[in-house]
């Protein structure tokens, strides 16, 4: 996990084009029309021949449903380059999911990624997805591992994000990387330099896959004996995978110091 920036302080003035936020009568408009538009859209795929149309009405619905997500009126939309400007910055709407519980944090910064495709490049945006996704994961093992002690390092020099510890002191440190790109051969590299100085065992959480070149860099380096493990996590559809990775690396550790 990359190290956080704080992010600037809201301090200038609202510029011409601010306005107030929605009410909740408007939120509550606002997301019957988007979930009218979203619902017209997608049967129209289904039942006429203009698909442009229906793509229109889909987007159209997520306009209005990330208005009743952010409370922040619609002020313009150009077609072209897609610019859509909110009554409030973008880094509002951030703030917003840095606050929501993980799972509503992530709707609603995809809402935003599909209305603003340019916030993919925003430091903020990527600060916070990153954050989102270590909740997101921190929260699923709290739930798959009810019995085991899930700890967040909040001050970690080693690198790792979570800590999972058993009652007979196996532990396992999880490094946690939301990312846009598989996970590259130098990441698995740092992974099995963090693993060869630690004593317990090391995992690393993505929502990526491996490339081909870290996929058998790892293979090969834990048939030499490294405690380094790697498993993709998106969503709920993957904690399969996510709990059988952990039991598999606190059964092939040894017993380390849980303190």
């Amino acid at each position: 996990m990359s190290d956080s920036t704080r992010l600037p302080e809201d301090g200038s003035e609202p510029s011409e084009g601010d306005g107030e936020p929605l009410s909740r009568w408007g939120r509550l408009a606002a997301g019957v029309a988007g979930l009218a538009l979203s619902g017209a859209g997608t049967a129209a795929v289904f039942v006429t021949q203009n698909q442009a149309g229906s793509v229109v009405l889909v987007l159209g619905g997520i306009v209005f449903l990330l208005m009743l997500i952010s409370g922040n009126p619609l002020l313009s939309l150009g077609h072209g380059d897609t610019q859509m400007l909110f009554a409030t910055r973008r880094r509002r709407v951030i703030q917003e999911a840095e606050e929501a519980p993980p799972r509503e944090a992530r709707s609603a910064l995809e809402a935003l990624s599909t209305i603003d495709p340019r916030v993919s490049q925003d430091a903020a945006f990527i600060q916070t997805s990153a954050r989102v996704y270590e909740r997101l994961v921190y929260s699923e093992l709290i739930r798959l591992f009810p019995d085991i002690s899930v700890r967040e390092e909040k001050v970690d020099a080693s690198g790792f994000d979570l800590t999972v510890a058993t009652s007979d002191r196996r532990m396992v440190s999880v490094e946690l990387r939301e990312s846009t790109s598989p996970v590259s051969a130098q990441t698995i590299r740092q992974l099995l330099g963090l693993a060869a100085v630690s004593v317990t065992g090391a995992l690393l959480v993505s929502n990526q896959r491996l490339t081909r070149a870290a996929d058998e860099l790892l293979r090969r380096a834990q048939e030499g004996g490294s405690n380094a493990f790697f498993v993709q996590w998106r969503d709920e559809n993957d904690s399969d995978a996510l709990k059988d990775a952990v039991i598999v690396a606190l059964r092939e550790v040894g017993g380390g110091n849980p303190s």
